[in-house]
């Protein structure tokens, strides 16, 4: 039973990670196109901040996670889950990190660069490559 308990909460954070992965590229993609705000914009980059904190901690955990840990209760990973969320959250919001800030500017120069007839013809060809690797 154990082994069920143990594939299950892996199969679980997979799906989330998988889930906040998509979420986060489609959130990045609209915040990429002319028509965004640089609120929405801003917002994306915070995220993928956040999420790549919350990667790191999460590799941390794992790395000094003790061999007893593994006997704990099949929720502690749940909860290691949204301590890491939370955490990863917070560090972005307080954005001392600096890699949201570095992002948006970057994405603010690269949208500037950009007329929207260029963009067009970009998501035109990204859209073509797609169906053709499909």
């Amino acid at each position: 039973m154990e082994n069920i308990t143990n594939l299950t909460n892996k199969d679980y954070s997979s799906y989330v990670t998988q889930a906040q992965t998509s979420n986060l590229t489609n959130q990045i993609k609209k915040s990429t196109s002319s028509e965004a705000t640089d609120e929405e914009m801003l917002a994306a980059c915070k995220e993928f901040e956040a999420y790549l904190v919350e990667q790191v901690y999460k590799q941390v955990q794992a790395t000094i996670k003790s061999d007893s840990d593994e006997d704990d209760n099949p929720y502690a990973d749940y909860a290691y889950d949204l301590q890491a969320q939370q955490y990863a959250k917070l560090v972005s919001d307080q954005g001392k990190l600096g890699l949201a800030q570095q992002l948006y500017e970057s994405m603010k120069k690269q949208n500037a660069a950009i007329t929207p007839e260029e963009l067009h013809e970009q998501e035109q060809a990204a859209a073509t490559t797609q169906t053709q690797n499909a």
